[in-house]
C-alpha cells in the first residue's frame, strides 16, 4: 500500500491544488510551498520574497491572485487585524491567535470548547454565523508586559 504523501511534498501540493479546483501553476506551487514551508503567519510581501528563491521573476500580483484563490478555495485564511498587513495561515482547522502589539508575533491559540457560540451574548435577529474568530491583543513573553 503505498503511503501518503507528506503535507508539504511537492505531490501532496499539486494533489491539492487539483483536488480544489486549482490548477497546479508553477506559480501556485511555490506559492504555496512558501506558505506551509514556515509554519507562520506570513504577509504577502514576505510570501513573495519567500518564493522568489523558486522563481526569480515572479511578480507580487501573481501572489496576491495566488493567496485569494488559496483562501477561496479554503487552503488558507486571511487574517485582518486593525491597520496592520493581511496575514496569511495554512492553518484552517478552528484555532484563535494570539497578536503582540510590539513585535507583531501572531500566535496559533486551540479551540478549547467546540461550541465556540456558547461564550457569545445573544447575536441579532436573523444573523447567521459562519465562523468565530478571535484574536487575543498583548505583549509576547519576548516583549514583556
Amino acid at each position: 500500500m503505498p503511503s501518503k504523501p507528506c503535507r508539504q511534498s511537492d505531490a501532496w501540493i499539486s494533489a491539492e491544488l487539483g483536488r480544489r479546483g486549482l490548477r497546479a501553476t508553477r506559480q501556485r506551487r511555490a506559492i504555496l510551498r512558501a506558505l506551509l514551508d514556515h509554519g507562520d503567519h506570513p504577509t504577502a510581501s514576505e510570501v513573495h520574497r519567500r518564493a522568489l528563491r523558486a522563481i526569480p521573476n515572479l511578480s507580487l500580483k501573481t501572489v496576491y491572485e495566488a493567496l485569494d484563490a488559496f483562501v477561496a478555495a479554503g487552503l488558507a485564511s486571511c487574517l485582518r487585524e486593525a491597520g496592520e498587513p493581511y496575514r496569511y495561515d495554512t492553518r484552517v482547522e478552528p484555532h484563535h491567535h494570539a497578536w503582540c502589539r510590539r513585535c507583531g508575533r501572531l500566535a496559533d491559540v486551540p479551540v478549547a470548547a467546540p461550541d465556540l457560540s456558547a461564550s457569545l451574548g445573544p447575536l441579532p435577529p436573523g444573523f447567521r454565523p459562519e465562523r468565530l474568530v478571535v484574536t487575543v491583543v498583548g505583549h509576547c513573553g519576548s516583549c514583556g508586559a
